[in-house]
């Protein structure tokens, strides 16, 4: 969606910034929030990503999509069990099969009107081109981006 839109990742700032784990009432939890309230309030429209497990995420993207001022999209991705184990065999991450099978909630919806459940089979291009046309057009973001330059 290019300059104007922020990528806010859950795994970002919860595993790297500030080293935390996946616990209800972490700090990643108002961390993540205020990132988004942030980069929406300075004009900036806003994707969050990650595995926002319902019982520790849900209350605050609840609140979040609550507060928005426009429109808001929520998108869940179905992967089943197998293939996340597949996926995850690729991935340099110290995390073992069975610490994953214990983890795995299917279907953990955050339950807003109107969240999209997407399967699983898509390819990547599908997969964008699907989520694009369900959100529509974009308003742009209220600032101009092109300005910025960094020294």
């Amino acid at each position: 969606m290019g300059r104007g839109t922020a990528n806010v990742g859950q795994d970002h700032l919860r595993r790297v910034i500030l080293r935390e784990h996946d616990v209800p009432g972490g700090d990643n939890i108002a961390f993540i929030r205020e990132t988004v309230r942030y980069c929406v309030g300075i004009g900036y429209n806003v994707i969050l990503e990650g595995i926002l497990y319902e019982p520790h995420y849900g209350a605050m993207l609840r609140q979040l999509v609550d507060e928005h001022p426009g429109p808001t999209h929520v998108f869940y991705l179905d992967v089943p069990l197998e293939e996340t184990l597949r996926r995850h065999e690729g991935r340099n991450m110290s995390v073992s099969g069975d610490k994953l099978r214990e983890w795995y909630k299917p279907l953990d919806l955050l339950g807003v009107p109107g969240e999209i459940t997407i399967a699983a089979g898509l390819g990547l291009a599908e997969l964008t081109a699907y989520v694009l046309e369900q959100i529509g057009p974009v308003e742009p973001p209220r600032r101009n981006f092109g300005a910025a330059q960094f020294l």
